[in-house]
């Protein structure tokens, strides 16, 4: 998408300017996923010698990060150094719409003459993510469930196991001391019927305590196998031709591997 703009800036002889709307490079990654977020609604005005550049970063994931610049070349070929610009240009820039960039045309002291091409230039961030062993992970979700599942998956809602654990614990503890309490309402308890009925509710309030208790446990373990048993995807890949050798004490010949990782 191009569209033109025609100015009247005598001092600065500013006479004609383009906008071109310019692209998320396609293959670029970000976080091992390729980022889908585009640039449209290119457009721009000059006021009081500067020159604002609107747009809109749609597509963006929020996590996406984007390093934003302008690219302003002459008709004849010539790329002009826009030092004084400010707005949403740089580093770490987040999608979203009305986005702006101001270059102070006055203060970088340069003279247009001619059509000027202007691109806003966006390409993703890549977020390098940090390595967890398989020893922490484990350590992170015996401490918090889902914690270490977390950090293997380089994020995701693990984090509700430590609420199916810490909770059925806390109802466990809840249970268990109301059936203490009441089991000393049954030993002060005076009539039969008084006994028998709180006799049956210490009874429940116990089964109901051991089966939380129990389910914190299930989820507890079964969080620290899945933990085990999960790919660790913060592992840096190893591509590439390796080879390797050993002795086989069987066929009392040595063995040699060969494997290629794509």
């Amino acid at each position: 998408m191009t569209r033109k703009f025609s100015h009247s800036l005598p001092r600065l002889r500013l006479l004609q300017a383009l906008a071109f709307i310019t692209f998320i490079l396609p293959l670029a990654q970000v976080a091992q996923a390729q980022s889908h977020a585009v640039i449209s609604k290119v457009y721009f005005t000059v006021r009081n010698d500067s020159l604002f550049v609107m747009y809109d970063l749609g597509n963006a994931g929020k996590q996406e990060r984007f390093d934003i610049s302008l690219k302003i070349t002459t008709a004849s070929g010539k790329v002009i150094a826009a030092k004084t610009i400010a707005g949403d240009v740089g580093s770490n820039i987040a999608g979203g719409r009305a986005k702006q960039i101001v270059w102070n045309i006055g203060n970088d002291n340069i003279v247009i003459d001619e059509e000027l091409a202007v691109e806003v230039l966006a390409s993703p961030q890549v977020i390098p993510v940090k390595f967890v062993s398989r020893g922490m992970a484990v350590l992170l979700s015996a401490v918090v469930p889902g914690l270490g599942l977390t950090k293997l998956n380089k994020g995701g809602p693990y984090w509700i196991m430590a609420i199916g654990v810490y909770g059925a614990a806390a109802g466990s503890y809840l249970y268990y001391s109301m059936a203490n309490q009441n089991y000393n309402k049954y030993l002060d308890a005076r009539t039969e019927d008084e006994r028998n009925s709180l006799h049956s509710t210490v009874q429940s309030e116990k089964t109901i305590s051991n089966v939380l208790i129990y389910t914190a446990g299930a989820i507890w373990l079964g969080n620290m196998i899945w933990t085990l048993a999960n790919p660790n995807k913060t592992k840096p890949a190893n591509k590439g031709i390796s080879f390797g050798g050993c002795y086989d004490p069987l066929t009392k010949a040595p063995v040699f591997t060969f494997k290629y990782v794509f």
